[in-house]
């Protein structure tokens, strides 16, 4: 499962937590922080996802998400399918 989360702190200020969480297990596999909430933040958490040398996908495991422009993107798709 994947998501984008907004973090206040400071005064006025945000940052952006893009999460891939194991849906079984609650634990979150890959992570990336950022000050904008650009493509590159949720690619970004993907390629974590794949470098991750402790993670080995489950057979039949796929990635749910809303359906925010982020991960209907055609960049996101094309990762999702390099990590099949």
């Amino acid at each position: 499962m994947t998501n984008i989360t907004y973090l206040y702190y400071g005064t006025r200020k945000k940052a952006y937590l893009s999460t891939l969480k194991d849906s079984s297990t609650n634990k979150i596999l890959a992570y990336h922080v950022s000050d904008r909430i650009t493509m590159d933040l949720a690619t970004d958490t993907l390629q974590k996802l794949k470098k991750n040398r402790r993670f080995k996908k489950a057979d039949g495991a796929f990635i749910h998400s809303d359906q925010g422009t982020h991960y209907t993107h055609p960049d996101f798709q094309k990762l999702v399918k390099k990590c099949d």
